[in-house]
């Protein structure tokens, strides 16, 4: 979502990385499920219309055409990044948001997720301090407005850092407080919105492992032990008991479409 999104049987547990008039797209259901990425075949490419799978990724850099037509055909769901830290800024939208939703709709796709990694720690000396989580929401949502950015699920970033932005570095109680401001400001958007969290750094940045921030939001999980299958996972924290989404390997390429990315399941 600098980083930005999200581990092993073991799950590793010191870090993640988000590799997380349109309201009413990709609404979650009642149970806080995330609804099916709609995908087609541009009519001058013909072939069959690719069926949504289970399976996606999500990405921090731009990739290559050939890369977004091979996840088309394949079906899967991709989850780009959209804002970022912004050191020295106290927040901004990513580069690289609008270069990746267009060659997502280059390759067919009609909507896209897209998360957002906040800027919410102490900045280095001399730099500006991070933004109200307020105006970090509305210049996201802002901007997806702005350009008729087509998005079905949001996904908000909670995740250390250190030697850069420093995520989550004031005290517990402290970050607590801010983590439910941001909360406050997701559900005002007007989009739907998840948590993208790894269970084994929730207690390095809130009180407890069992402090609640979101837990009525989907579940983006961590837990990079390369088993794909939302239902396989086993890390919770915060009040969560099942998963929407399981990002279950870090940064690499995928077998079939290359690229550099992080593997996801999606509940079906």
């Amino acid at each position: 979502m600098l980083s930005k999104l999200l581990l092993f049987a073991l799950a590793i547990p010191s870090i993640s990385c988000f590799a997380l008039p349109n309201g009413n797209a990709g609404l979650v259901s009642r149970d806080g499920e995330v609804a099916d990425v709609v995908v087609r075949a541009p009519d001058d490419r013909g072939g069959p219309t690719p069926t949504p799978t289970s399976e996606g990724f999500d990405i921090s850099q731009t990739q290559p055409p050939e890369f977004w037509t091979c996840a088309f055909k394949k079906g899967y769901r991709p989850i780009i990044e959209g804002y970022i830290q912004g050191c020295g800024v106290g927040g901004e939208v990513a580069k690289n948001f609008l270069p990746s939703y267009n060659a997502a709709k280059t390759a067919g796709y009609t909507s896209v997720d897209a998360y957002m990694f906040p800027c919410t720690g102490n900045q280095p000396s001399g730099l500006p301090a991070c933004k109200d989580p307020k105006v970090q929401v509305n210049e996201f949502i802002k901007y997806i407005k702005d350009n008729k950015i087509n998005v079905n699920h949001l996904w908000f970033d909670i995740e250390p850092t250190s030697g850069e932005c420093n995520a989550w570095n004031l005290d517990k109680t402290t970050n607590l407080k801010l983590a439910w401001k941001f909360v406050d400001a997701l559900k005002q958007s007007g989009y739907t919105w998840g948590i993208y969290a790894n269970g084994n750094q929730w207690a390095d940045m809130f009180p407890s492992r069992d402090s609640n921030v979101a837990s009525d939001l989907p579940l983006m999980a961590v837990q990079w032990d390369g088993v794909a299958g939302v239902d396989k996972t086993t890390t919770f924290m915060g009040g969560w008991t099942k998963a929407a989404v399981k990002q279950y390997t870090g940064t690499t390429a995928d077998k079939d479409c290359g690229g550099s990315l992080d593997h996801d399941s999606f509940r079906p």
